[in-house]
């Protein structure tokens, strides 16, 4: 992705989601599991279920998994995750940072990276 459009889709991203605060919806009333966190310069810290997918969007937001997620998707720019297990990381816009202890069982997590300065590492 070019400078200017990597500039272009932080600049909508940060228009999108500036002054919101983190919100964050455990959706189990049907069993899906679904932890959905939006917003702005937030931390929060989520227990995960082997069934959980994870979607966090914003900015500046500081995000710790508990427990085997199915997988975790991070949109915006400035974000810190942290995941104990996973078996999927995707990850889009800027300047992202996702830290895995493991993926699921003894394989590791299917990774999709795009935009920029976007890091994804194993804790080890």
């Amino acid at each position: 992705m070019n400078r200017k459009l990597g500039t272009a889709v932080f600049m909508m991203v940060a228009c999108a989601f500036g002054p919101m605060t983190a919100v964050a919806q455990d959706d189990d009333a049907e069993g899906s599991g679904n932890i959905d966190i939006t917003g702005s310069g937030e931390t929060a810290t989520h227990a995960c279920t082997p069934e959980s997918t994870v979607e966090i969007t914003g900015e500046s937001n500081t995000v710790t998994l508990t427990g085997e997620c199915k997988s975790v998707t991070v949109n915006g720019s400035g974000n810190k995750v942290k995941v104990e297990a996973t078996r999927a990381i995707s990850v889009t816009g800027s300047s992202n940072s996702v830290t895995y202890t493991r993926g699921h069982g003894k394989s590791k997590p299917k990774i999709s990276r795009t935009g920029m300065d976007n890091k994804i590492t194993q804790e080890k």
